[in-house]
């Protein structure tokens, strides 16, 4: 018992910092917040036009805004207090979701209205993604930096099991209107929560403009190949390896209806909790680099799995392994990015990240739903987990750093 209590108590260290408490509970909040709208989106842009085409098009309203703001966002995380900067996105996103609901309960919603307000969610979630990501180092000692990422993983993915399971309890009970009212809520909850945590703005050279810091942040990335080799290892899952758009005609193949739909939405998260409890219970390991290489491998054949599933509990097995996998090389990867890089560029290189991390999926969304339009659901998924397994074999084989077994680690040899 002891000894249980023990590894628990590890397992849970970065809670022990109050500011980091703080932090934890507002990302719990934006991030059911972000989940739910996603999924209500999805489902009521293909309930409104039944067509895969038209609801992988979502995606770009949601990609653009990432490939270009978030840039912004890590000049601007590295010059101004990133905590009110994230506290002003968490209040724009929930006058935008609010704004949905009354659309939506008044019977005014049209398709367009959808992918104004997801580009404008995604603007304000691009513009401060840099500085939530970027405030962790300094919220927990460096030894427990392995440990508070893996606990926002875990937070992250507790909130897509709630958000899309509350989205489709929603849809199916209580309506649209209703799912996006409580996700403003989340997002007002959350703004409050974030309040008090300490966080003094970074100091950039007297004489540098915005331009400069980002010019000087791209040369940081640039000059740090390991970095680009996990961003585009990343950028392959996501991209290549998207499904979640494909989810709601997956769901209806399979009879599952709006709850069902849900259900499959939410079980990736339940996946993903399991992969972050692996990461967390080996603490600061060695071979970084390669759990990230061979969990997008593991990915791939989940992603496969799902394709081809004839039964719903098999896809919901599918579903999970992909959030069990995406842990597994998520962790690792962005605990590499941040511990090399210095605190007063982590807004900036934080920003390439996210950049790829917010604008991949919904790229990804675009594209599998356009493959789905004319090949099908199924195969659609299954050219993009081989397409995605190709390149990151490429990448694990040709980038020798990747195999070092102390790379960001805070004990290096």
């Amino acid at each position: 018992m002891a000894q249980s209590e023990t590894g628990l108590r590890s397992a849970l260290s970065s809670l022990a910092y109050g500011d980091y408490r703080r932090f934890a509970a507002s990302l719990l909040l934006t991030s059911l917040g972000a989940q739910l709208i996603q999924t209500a989106v999805f489902w009521q842009v293909y309930d409104l036009t039944g067509s895969a085409l038209l609801l992988g098009l979502s995606g770009l309203a949601r990609a653009a805004p990432h490939m270009v703001l978030s840039l912004v966002g890590g000049v601007i995380a590295d010059r101004l207090n990133r905590v009110r900067l994230i506290q002003a996105g968490q209040a724009a996103n929930a006058l935008l979701v609010f704004a949905l609901a009354a659309l939506t309960i008044s019977d005014a919603i049209a398709v367009w209205h959808l992918y104004v307000i997801t580009f404008l969610n995604s603007a304000f979630t691009a513009v401060t993604q840099p500085a939530r990501t970027a405030l962790i180092p300094s919220l927990v000692p460096q030894r427990n930096l392995v440990n508070a990422i893996a606990l926002n993983a875990t937070i992250g993915q507790a909130a897509q099991i709630g958000g899309p399971a509350l989205a489709g309890i929603a849809i199916a009970t209580i309506g649209l209107g209703a799912a996006y009212t409580f996700n403003g809520l989340s997002y007002l909850a959350a703004m409050i929560a974030i309040t008090g945590v300490k966080a003094a703005a970074p100091q950039p050279e007297a004489s540098e403009s915005p331009w400069q810091s980002f010019i000087y942040g791209l040369r940081f990335v640039r000059n740090k190949p390991v970095i680009i080799s996990l961003l585009v290892l990343d950028l392959g899952e996501t991209v290549l390896g998207s499904y979640r758009a494909l989810l709601p005609i997956i769901s209806e193949a399979l009879g599952a209806g709006p709850a069902g739909y849900g259900i499959l939405s939410a079980a990736p998260g339940v996946g993903s909790i399991v992969g972050a409890g692996v990461i967390l219970s080996l603490g600061d390991m060695k071979y970084k680099g390669l759990y990230t290489v061979f969990g997008v491998l593991a990915y791939c054949g989940a992603l496969t799995v799902l394709a081809l599933s004839p039964w719903f509990v098999l896809s919901l097995v599918a579903s999970s392994l992909l959030g069990t996998t995406n842990s597994i090389q998520m962790i690792p990867r962005n605990t590499v990015i941040l511990s090399i890089s210095p605190d007063a560029l982590r807004g900036r290189v934080e920003a390439f990240r996210s950049m790829l991390a917010g604008g991949g999926p919904p790229i990804g969304y675009t594209l599998s739903g356009g493959l789905a339009a004319v090949l099908g659901a199924p195969v659609a998924l299954v050219v993009g987990a081989v397409a995605c397994a190709v390149l990151v074999a490429g990448v694990g084989i040709f980038h020798v750093e990747l195999r070092r077994p102390y790379l960001g680690s805070t004990t290096q040899i």
